[in-house]
């Protein structure tokens, strides 16, 4: 697996991560201290998420498109890197 790839992985499991935590916080608690810490931290990994795949070399379209999209960039990112890896 190439390093691009590797690192799109890790940021998507991450971006992944921070958007079930945020809505875990909303649908229990909805500590406002959590969720001002976790909004940045998730918009970050978003938009780390979409501008390693948009200007990332030898993606496919598929991915590339998959990665911008809001609240699914995550899941469809992972399961495009998979594809790609074959």
């Amino acid at each position: 697996m190439s390093p691009l790839l590797r690192a799109l992985g890790v940021l998507s499991a991450l971006e992944l991560a921070s958007l079930v935590a945020l809505i875990a916080n909303l649908l229990t608690a909805h500590d406002e201290t959590v969720s001002s810490v976790l909004g940045p931290v998730h918009g970050a990994f978003y938009l780390a998420v979409a501008c390693t795949a948009l200007l990332g070399r030898g993606l496919s379209a598929r991915t590339r498109v998959g990665a911008v999209l809001p609240g699914l960039s995550g899941p469809l990112t992972l399961v495009n890197l998979r594809r790609e890896a074959r």
